[in-house]
């Protein structure tokens, strides 16, 4: 399960973060933000991200009539039927997550999946709530990826920001999950974004937490699953796979308020254990 991350870098930042490495000339180039006049979405940094909330999407230029490999979009967590009518939030579905199992199968996922509509949703890491040990209150802990010597995820006064052409970014290492998008439009015509996180049952580094997991790529997983003219959409399903190395440590409850957007939602705590 995934509902709730942590999205803190600006926008210049998140470009920067999302640089690939061209195949023919072997440097790093930036993903374009894509241009909509009728799309109205505004990614804001926040470090403590819910649905209905616009973050940073990573895409296939080809989607967005861009020259670029990759372009990157707002949009707004949370798919919404291309069917419904109305207030885009009073739908009334868990569309947050989309399970990997039933993806070909379902009605609102297939559609977009079969399309093409692939994405990779950008964040500084998730946070979970253990539920592995009965009730009560649910401990929330933040998961990242391993950062290099130094350089901690929830720290800035850590990072550097720099990036080159030759060498990318370096700053801290994000989180990369597989996703779906969809293209709504209201009856006032404008167009609104929205995706959902693919999840698959957790493996041995997460199921103490929790028994789902967000679809995390890395490397060439990322490259594939967004190029929708080279990689089919059978074999994209293959390219999800679940992943082992992935550091965590709890932080405070602070964040069960999805209204509380304060920079110490991803700090870590000390947990005090009773014997």
């Amino acid at each position: 399960m995934c509902g709730r991350t942590a999205c803190s870098l600006c926008p210049d930042d998140v470009q920067k973060a999302s640089s690939f490495k061209d195949k023919i000339s072997g440097n790093y180039q930036l993903p374009h933000w894509a241009s909509n006049i009728k799309n109205k979405q505004q990614y804001r940094p926040s470090h403590n991200v819910a649905p209905t909330d616009v973050t940073p999407v990573l895409v296939s230029g080809s989607h967005f009539g861009g020259e670029s490999e990759r372009m990157l979009q707002p949009m707004m967590w949370g798919m919404i039927p291309v069917w419904h009518k109305g207030d885009y939030k009073s739908h009334g579905l868990s569309t947050n997550n989309c399970r990997l199992e039933g993806l070909l199968s379902s009605k609102l996922y297939s559609r977009p999946f079969n399309k093409g509509q692939r994405c990779v949703v950008i964040c500084d890491g998730f946070y979970e709530w253990q539920t592995t040990k009965g009730k009560g209150n649910k401990q929330p802990y933040f998961i990242y990826m391993p950062q290099d010597e130094g350089v901690r995820v929830e720290d800035p006064a850590t990072w550097s920001c720099d990036r080159s052409e030759k060498s990318g970014w370096k700053g801290p290492k994000l989180v990369h999950m597989a996703g779906l998008y969809d293209e709504w439009t209201s009856a006032e015509g404008e167009v609104i974004y929205s995706y959902s996180v693919i999840t698959l049952d957790s493996n041995s580094t997460l199921s103490w937490l929790h028994h789902r997991m967000p679809a995390i790529l890395e490397g060439e997983q990322i490259a594939d699953w967004l190029d929708i003219e080279r990689v089919p959409s059978e074999a994209a399903l293959a390219v999800i796979q679940p992943t082992k190395l992935l550091p965590w440590h709890e932080v405070a409850t602070l964040v069960n308020n999805c209204c509380n957007k304060d920079p110490q939602c991803n700090k870590p705590i000390k947990l005090e254990y009773v014997p």
